[in-house]
C-alpha cells in the first residue's frame, strides 16, 4: 500500500510542480526567513465563516467551482498554488486562489456565484517562512509567532497586515510531503 501511494506521488509531482505561483523577489534571507518583493497578482477570494481547518474545504468548494467552469463563460481556468487564508479581525476567514499571470480583471470572466470576488493585489513585500507538514493550527500558530518574532528583531522593517497562511498542496498529498508558508505583509522602517 505504502509502495504504491508513494510510486505515485513520485509519478505526479512532476505536473504538481508545473502548476503556477505568483511572482515575487526575494530581498534579503536571513534565519529561516525570506523578504520578498511580490509583483501585482489577480486574486480570486470569498470570505467565510468556521473554524480554521474547515474554512479552507468551504471556501474551495465556492473558489474551486469559479475556476472549474462556474462562471459566465463557462471558461475553465488553470490550478495555482498556493491556496492563502486570512483570519479578518472580525473572525471570519479570507480564502484565495492566486489566477495565472496571463489573466487581467479584464479577461477574466465574472463568477457566477456572487460570494466570489476578483480583486487585483499591488505589489506587496512580505516577510515569509516556510514549513513542512500537517495543517494543524497549532502547527500554523508556531510558525506564525516564530515569523512575528523574526520580524520584530529586524531593524528595517515592520508588520503591515494580517499574516496569510499559504498552503501549497492537495489534501491528497501525505501530510510529512506538505509544504506551507506563513506570510505577514511587512514595509520598510527607514527609507
Amino acid at each position: 500500500m505504502w509502495r504504491t501511494l508513494f510510486a505515485l506521488l513520485i509519478l505526479t509531482a512532476g505536473p504538481a510542480m508545473a502548476i503556477e505561483k505568483p511572482s515575487f523577489d526575494v530581498i534579503s534571507s536571513a534565519n529561516d526567513v525570506e523578504i520578498r518583493l511580490y509583483h501585482p497578482a489577480i486574486l480570486a477570494q470569498t470570505q467565510v465563516s468556521g473554524d480554521f481547518k474547515q474554512v479552507g474545504s468551504d471556501a474551495f468548494q465556492k473558489l474551486g467551482g469559479y475556476i472549474f467552469g462556474q462562471n459566465v463563460t463557462d471558461e475553465k481556468i488553470a490550478m495555482t498554488a498556493p491556496v492563502t487564508q486570512t483570519q479578518s479581525p472580525d473572525g471570519t476567514y479570507l480564502v484565495s486562489f492566486f489566477m495565472p499571470s496571463k489573466h487581467s480583471l479584464d479577461t477574466l470572466p465574472n463568477p457566477t456565484d456572487a460570494a466570489v470576488t476578483m480583486i487585483e493585489m499591488p505589489e506587496t513585500y512580505f516577510a515569509v517562512t516556510r514549513y513542512r507538514g500537517g495543517w494543524s493550527h497549532e502547527k500554523y500558530l508556531d510558525n506564525e509567532q516564530r515569523l512575528k518574532a523574526a520580524i520584530d528583531a529586524m531593524p528595517d522593517w515592520e508588520a503591515a497586515g494580517e499574516p496569510v497562511w499559504a498552503r501549497y498542496d492537495p489534501p491528497i498529498m501525505p501530510s510529512f510531503f506538505r509544504t506551507n508558508e506563513v506570510l505577514i505583509p511587512v514595509r520598510q522602517t527607514q527609507p
